[in-house]
């Protein structure tokens, strides 16, 4: 039997032994979340441009700093739930949590820094490296402190989506090398850029996509491997998807892999929605408590889908040039890139520490953040659209006050002292 999952309990008591090991990381993505909010509420706002360097850090303080990094705290907690963990383990956990956190920090850091550290941005590509190391650190634990777990979908799809991390982070030591001018022994000047290229997409489709699939399974209710194994289909599609769009911009074939690509990850969402039926029906979002976040999550993973669809359409047919965009295409990216970091991973993550916190029973906190959230980015989001400013300086403060505020709540919730 499984233990009981957190979204079924109506209080926050017994709450996974490596929850303190999970706080580390996800007080280490709040803080450095603020950072992205704040920019992003002033260029919002058209108040303030941020030059390439703090533009390049705002991003990765975001999906890198914030969703990568609050992933693995969710993670602890998809591999252990209410299960009993020996005290070596909890200590292992809490080191190579730390170790990730930090090295995140040092990451996100070299960013905001740009040239104001000498070497001429070649800090970025060392301290990809130690994100590196410490992230296959991180996917071993989770390989070896799985080998006595019943398997399911939620835990399987995690896995798969580090594993596709790693080859982005590698893809991003490559890029960070090719901007420091530097050359990577063994590859061509060609090979490098290819690779250096493929970075983007392989977080973005390869990694977060299959990170949002697992965690929006495990906050409806994970299922063994052996109840679901439409479940598993639709979390190995996903990641031969991913795998796809990697080979495509590497070896420059992208006008033939992308939309075979893109087809297995639509396929893999209808395969959600149906296997998930039940759970998204419009009558089981009444009364859902802290499970709505999980449902809006997947409303806008919907939408990214189809966003995704048409770039990938109006690449191959070559009316996206992403060296030479218009406002439109613009707009159309950026739409595209808050979608899934805001709309569904944020959306998700805080799904998470609500169900953590506060077990199914939602508080008033939890309405304020996913409401004002999801709200905001919608109407934040047909603004990039629109290319109409009007939009974006209505739905901006509205994002960012409710992502702030969400930031504050749950950080003061995490480090109370639990009762009972």
């Amino acid at each position: 039997m499984f233990p009981e999952h957190p979204s079924r309990r109506g209080t926050t008591q017994q709450r996974s032994q490596l929850w303190p090991a999970a706080r580390i990381a996800f007080t280490g993505a709040l803080v450095l979340f603020v950072s992205t909010i704040v920019i992003g509420i002033l260029n919002g706002l058209d108040l303030f441009t941020p030059r390439h360097d703090v533009l390049m850090g705002h991003v990765h303080a975001g999906t890198l700093g914030w969703v990568a990094l609050a992933l693995a705290g969710a993670a602890l907690l998809v591999f252990t739930d209410n299960r009993v963990v020996r005290a070596t383990r909890v200590v292992g956990a809490t080191r190579v949590t730390a170790a990730l956190t930090w090295a995140v920090i040092l990451m996100v850091a070299a960013f905001y820094a740009g040239d104001v550290i000498p070497g001429d941005r070649i800090a970025r590509p060392i301290t990809g490296a130690i994100l590196l190391v410490a992230l296959a650190w991180f996917i071993g634990w989770m390989i070896r402190f799985s080998k006595d777990l019943a398997s399911t979908v939620a835990r399987l799809g995690l896995q798969l989506a580090f594993a596709s991390a790693l080859i982005g982070a590698a893809f991003g030591i490559a890029l960070g090398m090719a901007t420091a001018g530097r050359h990577i022994p063994g590859l061509s000047p060609r090979t490098a850029d290819a690779i250096a290229e493929a970075h983007p997409a392989s977080m973005t489709i390869g990694f977060l996509l299959l990170a949002a699939f697992a965690m929006i399974e495990w906050l409806l209710g994970d299922r063994h491997v052996g109840e679901s194994p439409y479940g598993v289909y639709q979390m190995w599609i996903l990641f031969a998807a991913g795998i796809m769009v990697n080979i495509a911009f590497v070896i420059r074939l992208e006008d033939f892999l992308l939309p075979p690509a893109n087809a297995l990850m639509v396929a893999g969402v209808v395969m959600m929605m149906v296997r998930r039926r039940h759970d998204l029906k419009p009558s089981s979002w009444k009364g859902a408590g802290t499970g709505l976040f999980a449902r809006v999550a997947v409303v806008f993973l919907v939408g990214y889908l189809v966003l995704l669809t048409v770039i990938v359409l109006r690449f191959v047919g070559g009316s996206f040039d992403v060296n030479a965009m218009s406002p439109e295409d613009q707009g159309l990216l950026a739409a595209f890139d808050h979608v899934m970091a805001i709309g569904v991973m944020t959306t998700a993550l805080f799904g998470t520490l609500a169900v953590t916190l506060h077990g199914k029973a939602a508080s008033l906190v939890d309405h304020i953040v996913l409401w004002g959230v999801t709200i905001g980015t919608a109407g934040f989001t047909v603004g990039l659209l629109l290319v109409d400013p009007l939009p974006k300086r209505i739905f901006t403060p509205i994002m960012g006050a409710a992502l702030l505020f969400g930031v504050v709540a749950y950080l003061r919730e995490m480090w109370r002292p639990e009762t009972g």
